[in-house]
């Protein structure tokens, strides 16, 4: 008989020791991947790590490896702060993580231009921003533009402002390149023709 309870203790404690160590992340229902395939997905799946607030979300290849990227923006308005603000979640095993996010930037995703892009002097895929009329009145206004560049965690500027002083002018930021230069000016001068390059930024808050 003690035998027989001594071998009844050890597979007691063997079983204890076997659930003990199936008790880790792998216990339970197997997990679901999310489609990250489905664009309504992948606005939900930021939404879950970023809030409410998000106003867009996009799969891309923003780095140079395989795993699943998103580039997100939100919103931000409260007492201390307003503007948008730009993220890179990359998954981790079943969940999306921050792995970037941009200091509050001018500008507003209501009625905006957000599109990734590739640009021939870049192997990663990029976010472009433009904030079109949002800030354009009859009397004047302004336009943001801005190109995420998350691999180098660069943000590259562009602002348009316009009133009857200074007519229509576009700063570039110094740290674009020409193409990119080029690129941003090109823009704008196809809506506006007549607008002179500034060598440095108004602010017409």
């Amino acid at each position: 008989m003690s035998l027989n309870k001594y071998l009844i203790s050890v597979l007691l404690i063997a079983s204890a020791f076997l659930a003990s160590c199936g008790s880790d992340d792998d216990s339970g229902p197997a997990k679901v991947m999310p489609d990250f395939n489905n664009p309504e997905v992948i606005l939900s799946e930021a939404k879950k790590v970023l809030g409410d607030n998000v106003g867009f979300a996009f799969k891309g290849f923003f780095l140079p490896d395989s795993g699943v990227q998103i580039a997100a923006g939100v919103e931000i308005e409260n007492k201390q702060e307003w503007g948008i603000k730009f993220y890179l979640l990359k998954l981790n095993k079943y969940k999306l993580e921050k792995v970037y996010e941009s200091e509050v930037l001018q500008g507003s995703f209501r009625e905006a231009m957000i599109k990734k892009f590739k640009f021939p002097d870049f192997s990663n895929e990029l976010i472009y921003y433009n904030s079109q009329d949002y800030f354009l009145g009859s009397g004047g206004g302004e336009v943001f533009s801005y190109v995420i560049n998350f691999e180098e965690n660069e943000i590259y500027y562009s602002h348009l402002f316009s009133d009857t002083k200074l007519g229509i002018s576009l700063f570039v930021s110094e740290n674009v390149g020409d193409n990119l230069r080029n690129f941003f000016i090109s823009n704008f001068r196809r809506d506006f023709p007549d607008l002179k390059i500034a060598l440095k930024d108004v602010d017409l808050q």
